[in-house]
């Protein structure tokens, strides 16, 4: 008891500190959202109001609840104390020790760190990311479609926001959970800053940055002046789209980025290495041809840009990734990064 009483001090310790600064510092709390807890509201107000750190709170909390009635195990084999273990010793090498002697981290707990991290990162992202896409696929929904084109109004935002509430919904889960019964404990975790800058910039607040410097030439669903043709190229959007959440799928309860949780190799992934990458980046393209004629070589450099940050993920996941014998074999099997038969 005494072991279990020690982990849930150490979760609401290590978890608990950045969801507080995260509330009360106004850039991260306009990021993630109000501090407010969807349970705990409707407990004590009979209102719910769904943010990405409410959520957080509440799941911490029921977490705690459920370590009470947990089978006991080793205490040096949890991630949270190998989390809180790393950190001291950061400390005492960085305070104590000065710069002259070894840190002393374990494998594991180099791991549990850049994870822990890879968590507060990602975590409210994917959870704030999911909110605002079921609450667009909720209001589509009860949407009125405009005479004539009902197709282009709502049939196609309502399956696009499907397939985006799905796959922020798979990622928020596998960012949340780790268990060896749902085989995605963390093997590894990227290793390089490179790894980590091309990933960061690709999400909010950091691609509110790159945006600003490189622009944004596609959209959802582009107008191409004639109906016909948005009714073509919206389908073959949500193609490439349908393929993107398929990855999602395959990935299940190993979904997350920057981590190596075991090897997937059905789905999509049975053809290609990297398939929601090419999807994305595909369908970004191919609404990218109107404002390719209007805007010429600045939208063309502006997608480029951005499918080459693509390609440097691909790049440094393959590296990271090649560390692990399994995928050195997935990889002899599934001979190409993007697309069968040509790369």
């Amino acid at each position: 008891m005494k072991d279990k009483i020690k982990i849930i001090g150490l979760t609401l310790l290590v978890y608990g500190i950045p969801l507080f600064i995260w509330s009360v510092l106004p850039f991260t709390k306009g990021l993630y959202g109000n501090f407010e807890s969807p349970i705990f509201n409707f407990l004590i107000y009979g209102k719910i109001k769904f943010s990405s750190l409410g959520i957080i709170f509440d799941l911490l909390l029921l977490y705690c609840i459920f370590l009470l009635f947990k089978k006991e195990a080793a205490i040096k084999n949890e991630r949270i104390h190998l989390v809180y273990s790393g950190f001291k010793k950061v400390f005492c090498f960085i305070f104590l020790n000065g710069l002259k002697k070894e840190s002393g981290l374990l494998k594991e707990e180099k791991v549990s760190l850049l994870f822990y991290f890879v968590k507060l990162f990602f975590t409210p992202i994917m959870l704030k990311f999911a909110i605002n896409d079921t609450g667009s696929l909720i209001k589509t929904f009860y949407s009125s479609a405009i005479a004539g084109n009902a197709i282009l109004t709502l049939y196609f935002p309502l399956f696009f926001y499907l397939i985006l509430t799905v796959d922020t919904l798979i990622f928020s889960f596998g960012y949340l959970v780790e268990s060896p019964k749902l085989k995605n404990v963390v093997k590894s975790v990227e290793p390089t800053a490179l790894g980590w800058l091309v990933a960061l910039m690709c999400y909010p607040p950091f691609n509110d940055f790159s945006g600003k410097i490189l622009g944004w030439y596609s959209s959802d669903f582009s107008n191409f002046g004639n109906v016909s043709i948005n009714i073509i190229t919206g389908f073959l959007s949500l193609l490439l789209f349908v393929i993107y959440v398929w990855a999602s799928v395959a990935l299940g309860f190993k979904a997350s980025n920057l981590t190596n949780r075991g090897i997937v190799s059905k789905g999509p992934y049975k053809y290609v290495r990297h398939p929601a990458y090419c999807a994305k980046n595909l369908s970004w393209w191919l609404m990218g041809i109107p404002y390719i004629k209007t805007y010429g070589f600045v939208a063309i450099f502006s997608l480029a840009v951005w499918s080459f940050i693509y390609f440097l993920r691909a790049l440094t996941e393959e590296r990271h990734l090649s560390q692990d014998p399994d995928y050195i074999d997935y990889a002899k099997k599934v001979k190409y990064m993007f697309i069968p038969g040509i790369f």
